[in-house]
């Protein structure tokens, strides 16, 4: 006899991947694979198909068996999270990408720490690898775990990235903050972090452990589109401000301005750096990318 409340468990612990796929032919099997082969089972996987024009979709329909495939017309990354998002039934979301590899105790780690800490999104380190599977290097984000709600805002607003293929975000969360599907893919994740952090009062948590393998290669990295993105993140953050009353914009905007002036000039030459990145010429080494990436996030 099956057991309900075995049953009820199962359902609560559910936990939602989905994978925004677009002409990801050469990474996506061994993106899936590394899902299969997780020490916890109770998920399901979601891919959205967002108009492949190479081999993506074929791979996909190699593994029906295994994950519920949606093809729809190419409309971007935000709508293909949307598109997930409202089939899901997971007590979690996860957000992953075709080309990155998780360690096989990932979405146990994920969960584990989730179930300690409610209304808050975990996240962790990562490993960097490159085309070839390479080990570039270790990834180690900022430990803010022991700062209140407010001091970890201001570092959000002062431009904190959280990796969120590195995340597990709990889903009830949609029902009152959406994924925005923004015009700019690379400032999605960062938008919805900081909606969530700013107007909902979710939680962040750290977990001190490298969890995924994220992987760089020549396509996915436009240098050229550095200086917009940063554009359209400070965009962002303006308009979350004013969904703010104006005592707490003010307290957030002096926050900011003191934490700014209070770092060293070494981190203030990195983030200048980073700027000029824009205007480097497309054969720039990925690793310069990443030694700016790694050197300001670990010293916010």
């Amino acid at each position: 006899m099956v057991n309900m409340a075995d049953q009820v468990n199962k359902s609560e612990e559910l936990v939602s991947i989905i994978i925004p796929v677009y002409n990801s032919e050469f990474f996506l099997q061994k993106s899936l694979e590394s899902i299969f082969n997780q020490s916890y089972k109770n998920i399901e996987i979601i891919c959205i198909d967002d108009g492949s024009t190479d081999q993506s979709k074929k791979i996909l329909e190699q593994y029906s068996d295994k994950i519920k495939i949606i093809s729809q017309p190419n409309q971007g990354l935000g709508k293909s999270l949307n598109t997930g998002i409202k089939i899901m039934k997971g007590k979690w979301f996860k957000w992953f990408s075709p080309d990155d590899v998780m360690l096989s105790h990932t979405i146990e780690t994920l969960v584990d720490t989730a179930k300690k800490f409610p209304n808050t999104i975990v996240y962790s380190n990562w490993e960097i690898i490159d085309e070839k599977d390479i080990k570039l290097r270790d990834f180690s984000e900022s430990n803010y775990n022991k700062l209140s709600g407010f001091e970890f805002n201001v570092r959000l607003l002062d431009g904190q990235q959280i990796n969120v293929n590195t995340s597990l975000i709990p889903s009830d969360i949609f029902e009152k903050c959406s994924i925005r599907e923004l015009h700019d893919p690379v400032a999605i994740d960062y938008d919805f972090f900081l909606r969530t952090a700013l107007l909902h009062n979710i939680k962040f948590h750290l977990i001190e452990k490298i969890l995924i393998k994220y992987r760089i290669h020549t396509k996915q990295l436009s240098h050229k589109n550095i200086s917009k993105t940063l554009d359209n993140i400070s965009d962002i953050k303006d308009e979350i401000l004013q969904n703010l009353d104006e005592q707490s914009q003010n307290k957030f905007i002096n926050a900011l301005k003191i934490y700014q002036n209070s770092k060293s000039r070494k981190r203030k030459t990195m983030n200048f750096g980073m700027k000029l990145l824009s205007i480097t010429p497309s054969w720039v080494s990925d690793t310069i990318l990443i030694f700016y990436l790694n050197k300001i996030r670990r010293g916010r």
